[in-house]
């Protein structure tokens, strides 16, 4: 908790608990104020006319689908999106005025009921706004105009965040008509957005149609001149080619036939040539052995070698069958070889015969060349031809692939649009507009706030003149508990000049009559009336005789508060003398809380409780009241009338203090104010002083010249007690003489 002592103005300028008495002391104010509102409230809803209000939900996406494509091959991926800009410039297509126009007329609003404004005529305030100028004339305006007005003063578009749907609300007296014309505007745009793709589609298709004319003639000129120029050329076409492209892939292909064979017959005749030369012997040629004749004539070879084998195990070499079987298988070997030479003569042929007819080719070949050469150039012009018919027959099926697409999507119900309706609004069965219970309910807490806010700043106001003017009887006091906080320094009520305090050496003798040292000497105080006048001098006579004696008690309690931490001062007054103490007690207390620190004074003489008549407070419940158990601390501590200080009346409850005194919630109570107040100043009564000495940490005696001596005994008393500072004040000689 921030020190009361070391808070800024700021914190202290506002006294918490005197602003709520204050306004509560308004509670009249609030109360009318209150009941205002309310019965306005009440009057306007009760005789306003109910209004219903519905809503019909649109979704905008593109809802093509592959099988609404003419071309089937187009995927999912290939439809568009729509990001936050589209769907607000849809809103705005639904907030057109040719949508709504269309509403009006397809439902027959124009002239009907609220449609029209001035079915009624104008009223006297109306004429008045139209004369101002902050109307127009509805009677200057078409009724469908008027009821175009009325449909766009009732009609709320808007996107809902964060999606793609968009919300129309609309609100009428009627529930069906209000319903009706959100359902009607939903489905006419819907429909608008398959017929703003409908007419595009038509001029396509119209254009379309004009281009495949043209293109069609391109066609059959760019044809019909390539054909012609290829017949004049003699570039006839072949099978894949033209003949003299294919004649030349011909001659080439038969040319490495008539070589390859040419080269295998010689190679296969070379090869049977070298087995005679070299081995004698051709059984192991392949060509040979295949010639049928060889094949019997290998057989009889084999036959006779068997033979020749089985002889030679009876018969000697020389033996005339041995001979003979030799003779014959030498005339076998003889043939084959034979033969074998005529296969070579026959595959050299061969070889001879391609020769000749790959020489045969080449020269075909040579004049295909020298030919084609020379319609290489009719070919370029050909090619060219050629691709300007392919370039207008490619567009043409282009453009009939679109017109049929285009055919087929001529009609609106063809056409996939963007929007489709997610939720059909229906006629509530409850008005949305006046809430009866609401509205009242809340007009009364904006008047109850519109009052609390007026009473505050009356109060502050109030307040606010109260510090700088003449004393003000405080308001009732409000039943929370108090929680006071240090005042900030009003400048008018310092003493124009400091006071320094005048130290007293501790050991000095207390005992000698007429030796007495002092504090200051403060001017008698006789009644009420002048003890009133004595407290006030520190806020407006800053320089009179009491008030410097005040700034003198105020700078020495300030010396010991800092040096000693002295928070408690009781005052005591000594003899049958006048309100001295309790005066003296009130205007430190004034000159402190004009310091900036917050201070408590606290009555606790039963005998003649003054405190409060000298501050201004009236007499009610106080710290007798509080010991009792009968009243609280918000109603007994009070607010100075002439300064930021609080006073803690004795209360009405006399003759019980000096027991309560002893009573440890006595002891609770002095501790829980010094929680609070930095400052505590007790003044104190004949039969309370022991109580309170032991509760303080510093004392006050005032007394007259006559009491001296007994001044000086009580105050030695005091010290060995183990109080931390006594002083004594001199009660009845002048301030100025003395000083």
């Amino acid at each position: 908790m921030t020190n009361p002592e070391q808070a800024g103005p700021s914190m202290a300028s506002v006294d918490m608990m005197e602003l709520l008495r204050g306004i509560w002391h308004r509670k009249l104010l609030i109360l009318l104020v209150t009941l205002a509102l309310g019965g306005a409230a009440s009057f306007v809803v009760l005789r306003e006319k109910p209004t219903y209000s519905v809503e019909a939900q649109v979704l905008v996406d593109n809802l093509e689908t592959p099988f609404s494509r003419a071309a089937p091959g187009e995927g999912s991926d290939s439809r568009p999106s729509f990001d936050d800009r589209d769907i607000l410039s849809q809103v705005a297509v639904l907030s057109s005025r040719d949508l709504g126009d269309r509403v009006i007329k397809d439902l027959g609003l124009v002239g009907k009921g609220e449609f029209d404004s001035a079915s009624n005529g104008v009223g006297k305030l109306s004429s008045i706004l139209i004369a101002l100028g902050f109307r127009d004339n509805p009677l200057n305006k078409s009724l469908e105009e008027r009821a175009y007005d009325r449909y766009r003063s009732a009609l709320t578009v808007f996107q809902v965040p964060q999606s793609k749907v968009i919300s129309i609300k609309y609100y009428a007296r009627d529930p069906k008509i209000a319903a009706d014309v959100a359902n009607k505007l939903a489905e006419i745009y819907v429909t608008s957005t398959r017929e703003a793709q409908s007419e595009p589609t038509g001029r396509a298709r119209d254009w379309l149609a004009e281009q495949i004319d043209i293109l069609r003639k391109k066609v059959a000129e760019s044809e019909s001149a390539a054909e012609e120029f290829r017949a004049r050329a003699g570039l006839l076409k072949g099978t894949q080619a033209t003949l003299g492209t294919q004649e030349l892939s011909e001659l080439n292909s038969q040319i490495t036939l008539a070589e390859a064979a040419r080269t295998e017959a010689q190679a296969k005749a070379k090869a049977i040539r070298t087995m005679l030369d070299d081995q004698g012997s051709v059984d192991v040629s392949s060509d040979v052995l295949n010639s049928p004749f060889i094949q019997r004539l290998r057989e009889q070879q084999i036959s006779l070698q068997r033979n020749m084998a089985e002889l030679s195990v009876t018969y000697l070499p020389g033996h005339p069958k041995m001979v003979a079987v030799r003779n014959e298988l030498a005339k076998v070997d003889q043939q084959i070889r034979n033969e074998a030479m005529k296969l070579v003569a026959g595959l050299e042929d061969q070889a001879r015969i391609a020769a000749t007819r790959e020489a045969s080719l080449r020269a075909s070949l040579n004049a295909a060349k020298a030919k084609a050469s020379t319609t290489n150039l009719d070919e370029v012009k050909l090619r060219a031809l050629e691709r300007d018919a392919a370039a207008n027959r490619s567009l043409l099926e282009s453009f009939l692939n679109r017109y049929t697409d285009a055919s087929t999507r001529q009609e609106i119900a063809a056409q996939p649009g963007f929007a489709r309706i997610i939720q059909r609004a229906v006629p509530p069965a409850n008005p949305s507009y006046p809430k009866t219970g609401p509205t009242i309910i809340l007009a009364i807490l904006a008047g109850l706030t519109l009052g609390l806010g007026l009473a505050f700043l009356a109060e502050v106001l109030r307040m606010a003149g109260q510090s700088a003017g003449p004393a003000i009887t405080p308001e009732p006091e409000p039943k929370a508990p108090p929680r006071v906080l240090p005042a900030p320094v009003v400048d008018t009520i310092i003493p124009r000049e400091p006071i320094q305090p005048l130290h007293v050496p501790p050991n000095a003798a207390m005992a000698a009559a007429g030796n007495q040292p002092i504090l200051i000497e403060i001017p008698e105080t006789s009644d009420l009336m002048i003890a009133a006048s004595h407290a006030s001098q520190p806020l407006h006579d800053p320089s009179g005789d009491y008030a410097v004696a005040a700034g003198r008690m105020v700078s020495w309690l300030n010396g010991i508060r800092q040096s000693l931490g002295v928070q408690k001062l009781a005052v005591l007054t000594l003899g049958d003398t006048g309100p001295d103490g309790p005066t003296a007690a009130v205007a430190m207390a004034r000159v402190i809380a004009a310091q900036g620190i917050g201070t408590l004074v606290i009555d606790a003489e039963e005998a003649r409780p003054s405190v409060h008549t000298i501050a201004g407070i009236e007499q009610g419940p106080g710290l007798s009241d509080i010991l009792a158990n009968e009243a609280t601390i918000d109603i007994a501590v009070q607010r100075d009338s002439g300064s930021l200080a609080h006073v803690l009346r004795f209360g009405t409850k006399p003759g019980i203090l000096t027991d309560l005194a002893n009573n440890p919630r006595f002891d609770a109570l002095i501790d829980a104010f010094a929680q609070v107040y930095p400052v505590l100043i007790i003044h104190c009564g004949k039969t309370s002083w022991p109580t309170v000495i032991r509760k303080s940490h510093a004392a006050l005696l005032m007394a007259p010249g006559t009491r001296i001596l007994d001044a000086a005994r009580m105050i030695e008393s005091w010290r060995q007690s183990g109080l931390r500072a006594v002083q004594f004040v001199r009660i009845g000689l002048s301030v100025r003489r003395a000083a």
